[in-house]
């Protein structure tokens, strides 16, 4: 019975490992910022490829939503909602890196259709700006093109004032202050 049980789970473990969709795993180096971050992430790319567009919209940050609607964010990085758009069909994470106490940056291998060019684009790399706000992490900005070292910690922390949640902030200054221990 104990040995059926250990088989069982050793099988469900490796059908997980080769799943394309279970790509979030925490490794023992990995940040539970980062690790957050990305399942945040694969709950929103997922959405995309289902086309559920108010799910995309819950989890994308107010202040993107706000930038996309005046015009200051340009639709074609983060909208995918906009007709002629290209279509994300799949999807893979090929690395992150926070930049900050509540700033994650997630690097994504994308599948997409054009259908301007009615083809397949393979592997394209986008980066992805995701803040802790509202209870969580969401999505802020997407980077068409680019791969980790394309973005620098200091551009991030420029370009995003406000993003972050002031309780995120406030406790980051007090772990720094402690020496980064708990009490």
């Amino acid at each position: 019975m104990v040995a059926a049980l250990v088989l069982v789970a050793v099988s469900a473990a490796s059908a997980i490992e080769k799943s394309p969709q279970a790509s979030v795993t925490l490794s023992q180096e990995e940040a539970p910022d980062v690790f957050l971050a990305k399942a945040t992430l694969q709950q929103y790319l997922s959405r995309i490829v289902r086309k559920d567009w108010d799910g995309v919209r819950r989890l994308t940050h107010p202040k993107a939503l706000a930038a996309l609607e005046s015009g200051r964010l340009r639709s074609r990085e983060l909208a995918r909602w906009d007709e002629g758009e290209p279509e994300l069909k799949t999807f893979r994470f090929i690395g992150a890196r926070e930049v900050a106490p509540g700033v994650v940056l997630v690097e994504v291998g994308e599948d997409t259709y054009r259908p301007q060019a009615q083809g397949m684009s393979l592997d394209d790399a986008s980066v992805y700006v995701l803040f802790k706000s509202q209870g969580g992490f969401l999505v802020g900005d997407r980077k068409d093109g680019a791969g980790l070292s394309d973005v620098s910690d200091r551009f991030v922390r420029a370009r995003y004032p406000g993003y972050v949640d002031g309780q995120v902030q406030a406790q980051a200054r007090r772990e720094a202050s402690r020496g980064g221990r708990h009490r």
